[in-house]
């Protein structure tokens, strides 16, 4: 099909100037905006038809007809690039959905068009329109299956919380008792024994009760710290940051602006994974010799838990690796509760998390 302009304006553009786009999908035009805000179409090609049902002479003659397919939620936007584009004597690019003349039915579009002049008739662009309706559902679809996978990211965090929090009560309430009446019964024996290789024995049985017991309160506070119930997140935090340090040699620095912080448990027991995680991967990766801990309250509106070291640092293709869980794992957590993290590391220089939460 050969191109044919629709003229009905002042402004006289040659057929040859769009014709050889006929053939394109999509639509060619030009675009006018005159002093009294009236949008025009001095060119439209044939591709009007496919792209909005509306004939080429059709649109030139009442260019209301393309506002009148806008979709509601999308005219402000639509007015809003239009005006920062006569603004700025910038491109215009908008996207937005039109219904469909008769169907009814939703489409996307993409505008792109070249800022050409104002002058004394008004605005005037070049550009094209292009259906981009695949594409972006395409997008919404992935946009959508992120969501589920963070939602059921979430909840599968939630289930592991609840059933952490019901093993370390067991632990804590059947083998602590069980290891604590063993104590007690092995006590009474080892008084009505005479012999000293007996009495040997039981001691070594009950040295062996005892480690058992630190057992079983260590894996009790990995699980479910009983200071986060009973003190706040920032008592746990330090007292995770002195065991840390016990167990590594390395000093921790703790600073804190207040004593208490009031967060949901949700956050509190989300704050503590990601200071584990956090100190998991010093104690593995950094080889540092100095952390210090930030836990602080902006103005109760936000709560940021930061924490550096002096280790070997890392760069950024390392932190992308495939395998990179646990930062993804920070990433994710914080995410899902609408906070925002901010991970600064080079090879040799340290590296620096910092996460914070809406109070």
């Amino acid at each position: 099909m050969t191109g044919k302009a629709y003229d009905h304006s002042p402004v006289q553009i040659l057929e040859s100037d769009f014709s050889f786009l006929d053939s394109l999908p999509g639509m060619a035009c030009k675009i006018t905006l005159d002093k009294s805000g009236q949008l025009g179409f001095p060119y439209v090609s044939e591709g009007s038809m496919d792209l909005l049902g509306v004939k080429p002479v059709d649109l030139s003659r009442r260019p209301d007809l393309l506002l009148g397919l806008l979709h509601r939620d999308d005219e402000k936007s639509f007015h809003k690039s239009m005006l920062s584009s006569v603004k700025h004597a910038s491109a215009w690019n908008w996207e937005g959905r039109i219904v469909m003349p008769g169907s009814g039915d939703i489409k996307w579009i993409n505008l792109r068009a070249r800022y050409h002049n104002t002058d004394a008739g008004g605005t005037h662009w070049k550009g094209f329109v292009v259906n981009i309706t695949q594409s972006k559902q395409a997008e919404l679809e992935l946009k959508e299956s992120r969501q589920r996978l963070g939602e059921l990211s979430s909840h599968i965090e939630f289930i592991k919380e609840e059933e952490r929090t019901r093993i370390a009560r067991e632990i804590h309430d059947e083998i602590g008792a069980h290891l604590t009446a063993l104590k007690m019964d092995l006590s009474w024996l080892a008084r009505r024994l005479e012999s000293e290789a007996l009495l040997e024995k039981t001691q070594d049985m009950a040295n062996l009760l005892d480690e058992a017991g630190r057992a079983a309160n260590n894996l009790v506070h990995s699980l479910r710290p009983g200071s986060l119930d009973c003190f706040g997140i920032v008592a746990t935090v330090e007292i995770e940051a002195r065991e840390f340090s016990k167990r590594t040699g390395i000093p921790c620095k703790i600073v804190k602006s207040d004593d208490h912080l009031d967060l949901t448990d949700e956050q509190s027991i989300t704050l503590f994974r990601v200071f584990q995680e956090t100190l998991n991967n010093i104690m593995k990766h950094a080889s540092a010799k100095h952390v210090q801990v930030e836990i602080l309250s902006e103005d109760r509106r936000r709560v940021e838990l930061v924490v550096s070291d002096d280790g070997c640092g890392f760069n950024e293709e390392a932190r992308n690796k495939p395998r990179s869980f646990g930062l993804r794992g920070i990433q994710e957590r914080i995410h899902q509760l609408g906070g925002k993290v901010a991970i600064a590391s080079r090879p040799g220089q340290g590296t620096r998390i910092a996460v914070s939460l809406p109070l």
